[in-house]
């Protein structure tokens, strides 16, 4: 009587360690975390050079907006658009 009892409280316990196992297998990913904006490369459209988001100098030109490694590069194509 007491090995059917034992028995029978291994096979449960087995039983919810493989459905736990299988719901993290098949189981919904997690996604990969978004990096901040502040970290995305983003490139100057006049020298070519990516760099930083957060550290780039943001200008709005003509309803777009543009990423600047400085403000040389952000005169240049100023001048550019304009004319």
């Amino acid at each position: 009587m007491w090995r059917i009892i034992i028995i029978l409280v291994l096979l449960i316990i087995l039983y919810f360690m493989v459905r736990s196992s299988l719901r993290e297998f098949f189981g919904k990913k997690k996604p990969d975390p978004v990096l901040p904006a502040k970290d995305v490369m983003v490139q100057d459209p006049v020298c070519k050079a990516y760099i930083p988001a957060g550290s780039a100098k943001s200008e709005k030109i003509g309803g777009q907006q543009y990423y600047f490694c400085g403000d040389e590069c952000a005169d240049k194509f100023k001048s550019y658009m304009s004319g």
